[in-house]
C-alpha cells in the first residue's frame, strides 16, 4: 500500500489528488506503508465474487491516514498489523 505525501508540506493521503487539500501545490511522492494501527474491525459474511465468503474489513490508521484491508482474523484494536497488496487490494496480518 501507498501513501500519497505532498513533498512541499508533509500531507499525507490515501487517494491521489491534483492539488494538495493543505498547500494547493501539486508534488507528490508515494510512501510505502508497510504497516498500521488497527481502529476497528468488522466481520463481512455476504461479499461478491471473487472476494472470500468471510473476511473481516479493518479500518487503519497508516501515518495519520485512514486506510482499509482485509484480514482473514479478528484484528483487535490497537494492535499493529502488516499490509501487503493483493489483486483484491491491502490485506493486513498479525505483527
Amino acid at each position: 500500500m501507498n501513501i500519497n505525501r505532498c513533498r512541499n508540506c508533509g500531507t499525507r493521503f490515501l487517494v491521489a489528488r491534483s492539488i494538495c487539500p493543505k498547500c494547493g501545490k501539486e508534488n507528490f511522492e508515494q510512501v510505502p506503508a508497510a504497516s498500521g494501527i488497527v481502529l476497528e474491525s468488522v466481520e463481512l459474511i455476504a461479499t461478491p465474487d471473487p472476494y472470500p465468503d468471510r473476511y473481516y474489513l479493518v479500518l487503519l490508521d497508516v501515518d495519520d491516514v485512514k486506510a482499509f484491508c482485509r484480514s482473514q482474523e479478528k484484528l483487535r484494536e490497537g494492535s499493529t498489523v502488516y499490509i501487503r497488496d493483493d489483486d483484491l487490494g491491502p490485506i493486513c496480518t498479525r505483527a
